[in-house]
């Protein structure tokens, strides 16, 4: 997959964090060039306070940037809405890009 995408969406659990798959995925992507990565931090909604949520932001901008390229685009998804679907704006955000 690494070979032949121009475009990849990384997806990352921010209530988790980065697994090892992630930063092994990275790694193959790396050896064979890098292609335009964007990167998804979802699950945000499990974090009960705003402070924990920006140090949590933070942290994982700053890794993400270290893993693929400062200024790196990284967009935040809260939870899900009542219809099974990400927020509006969350999404035409990322469209936008």
């Amino acid at each position: 997959l690494g070979k032949c995408a121009d475009l990849i969406l990384l997806m990352i659990d921010g209530s988790f964090g980065f697994e090892m798959e992630t930063f092994e995925f990275l790694n193959i992507l790396q050896a064979h060039g890098f292609p335009k990565i964007l990167g998804v931090l979802t699950h945000l909604d499990h974090f009960k306070d705003n402070k924990g949520l920006r140090r949590t932001k933070k942290r994982m901008k700053a890794r993400f940037w270290t893993e693929v390229h400062d200024g790196a685009k990284l967009f935040y998804f809260s939870g899900l809405e009542k219809s099974g679907r990400y927020p509006k704006t969350e999404t035409h955000n990322l469209a936008r890009f």
